[in-house]
């Protein structure tokens, strides 16, 4: 067991200086580079997230126009982003029910007093 120590002991003192330098500047190298790529994934979310509501917003801002023929675009626009398969396209849980309700319109948004039961249930 002290066969290690004892070569150890016989390094001189800059070799292992320089070892032990050597390897925190790698683990520092590591850690930075785990930092940024960190860092650099949350940026590119945080920008898709960005230009998917921006989207949205101006196909809601297009159904909302007096013009008939830009709601008719919004309203194709909505239809066709709510029935995209990218995956995360629309991940906003607010902007998924607002879509929604666009593309489906009134007749498919639940009514409160409805619990589904018949007449002739108790």
């Amino acid at each position: 067991m002290t066969a290690g120590t004892e070569v150890l002991a016989a390094w001189p003192p800059a070799a292992v200086a320089t070892v032990v330098g050597s390897l925190l500047a790698l683990a520092g190298t590591g850690i930075g580079v785990v930092w940024s790529t960190v860092r650099w994934r949350q940026e590119r979310d945080r920008n898709e997230r960005a230009h998917r509501w921006a989207q949205v917003t101006w196909a809601i801002e297009m159904i909302c126009a007096g013009d008939v023929a830009r709601s008719e675009i919004g309203a194709r626009a909505v239809d066709a982003m709510y029935e995209m398969q990218i995956p995360g396209q629309i991940d906003d849980p607010i902007a998924r029910v607002v879509v929604k309700f666009l593309v489906e319109g009134d007749d498919h948004v639940p009514d409160p007093s409805d619990d589904g039961r018949t007449s002739a249930d108790p």
